[in-house]
C-alpha cells in the first residue's frame, strides 16, 4: 500500500452544521456563536442552519441566510428543519450550556438523526445528565471558554479528515458502522513541533478520557491523523496504535491519515471510540 496515494472520492461530501440558541431572551448563545464563526472560515461543502423556540433576536443575530433559520414551535416547524436537513453525508449539532435550553436541543438533535446519516452533537458547558435527553450518534464534549472556535475546530477537522487526500482513508461509512450501534465518544488533540504526532494523540486521549469514564471498554476506536505528508508515517499511526490498546486492550483499531502540507510543522489528531 502506498501511505500517500491519494484518494478524491470523498471530494464531494456534504456536511451540514445546525447551531441552537440556549441563551435567553435577545441572547446569541456559543451554538450561534460558532456558526458565525464557522461561516468567517468559508468551509467547502457545508451548509449552516440556525434554531431557536424562545426569540427571533437570537436568530437575526447569526448570519446564517433566513431561509435555513428555524424556530421550533411546533410540529410544521420541526418537519420543515428536516427537509432541510435531507441530502447530507453528515450533520453536525452544536449547542453550549444544554440545559440552558434543553427541549430545543433534544428537538433538533431528533429532528436530524430522522435524517439517516451520522449526527455528530458537539456539547458545550454543563452537559451533566443530559445524555439521556438528546439522541445523538457521536459525541464531544467542549468547555464553554472559547467554544465557538474550538467546536469550529472539531468541525473543520472532520471535513479534512474525510475530504483531504491520504491513504489508508477513513469515509463517513467508516464512521456510520462506528456508530451505527452505540454512542461514540470523540476526542481532539492539536499540537506542533517535535513529536507533534505522538503529543497530539496523548492530548486527544486525555480530552476523550477527561469526558467519557467507558473509553477503556470501549470496543471499536478510529483514529485519524491530519499532518504534513513529512509528518505522517505508519510506523507512527502502529505506535499511536499500541498506546491506545493499553488504554482499550479490547477495541479494534482503525486508522487514517489526511495530507496537509500547509500545516508544517502542526498535527491533528481525532478519536472516535464506541
Amino acid at each position: 500500500m502506498n501511505v500517500f496515494e491519494t484518494n478524491f472520492d470523498n471530494r464531494y461530501i456534504k456536511f451540514k452544521v445546525v447551531g441552537v440558541n440556549t441563551a435567553g431572551d435577545e441572547k446569541i448563545s456559543g451554538g450561534l456563536c460558532a456558526v458565525n464563526f464557522m461561516l468567517s472560515k468559508n468551509f467547502q461543502g457545508v451548509n449552516y442552519y440556525a434554531v431557536d423556540r424562545n426569540d427571533t433576536k437570537n436568530l437575526d443575530a447569526c448570519n446564517v441566510i433566513p431561509d435555513r433559520k428555524f424556530r421550533l414551535l411546533n410540529a410544521k416547524d420541526e418537519n420543515n428543519l428536516v427537509n432541510e436537513l435531507r441530502g447530507t453525508d453528515l450533520i453536525f449539532v452544536v449547542a453550549d450550556e444544554v440545559w440552558e435550553n434543553l427541549k430545543t436541543v433534544a428537538i433538533t438533535a431528533h429532528c436530524a438523526k430522522k435524517i439517516g446519516v451520522p449526527v455528530i452533537f458537539i456539547a458545550g458547558g454543563n452537559f451533566e445528565d443530559a445524555e439521556g435527553e438528546i439522541i445523538f450518534d457521536a459525541l464531544i464534549k467542549l468547555p464553554s471558554k472559547n467554544f465557538a472556535e474550538d467546536a469550529c475546530k472539531v468541525v473543520q477537522n472532520f471535513i479534512e479528515v474525510l475530504t483531504l487526500p491520504g491513504q489508508p482513508k477513513i469515509d463517513v461509512k467508516l464512521i456510520a458502522n462506528l456508530v451505527k450501534e452505540s454512542a461514540a465518544c470523540i476526542g481532539y488533540g492539536e499540537r506542533d513541533g517535535k513529536n507533534a504526532v505522538v503529543k497530539a494523540a496523548k492530548a486527544a486521549l486525555e480530552h476523550v478520557e477527561g469526558n467519557e469514564e467507558n473509553f477503556n471498554t470501549a470496543e471499536k476506536i478510529l483514529f485519524n491523523v491530519t499532518a504534513a505528508k513529512a509528518n505522517i508515517s505508519l510506523e507512527e499511526a502502529e505506535k499511536i496504535s499500541r498506546l491506545l490498546k493499553r488504554h482499550a486492550p479490547k477495541a479494534e483499531i482503525i486508522f487514517g491519515f489526511s495530507i496537509d502540507d500547509w500545516l508544517v510543522d502542526k498535527v491533528k489528531f481525532l478519536i472516535l471510540a464506541a
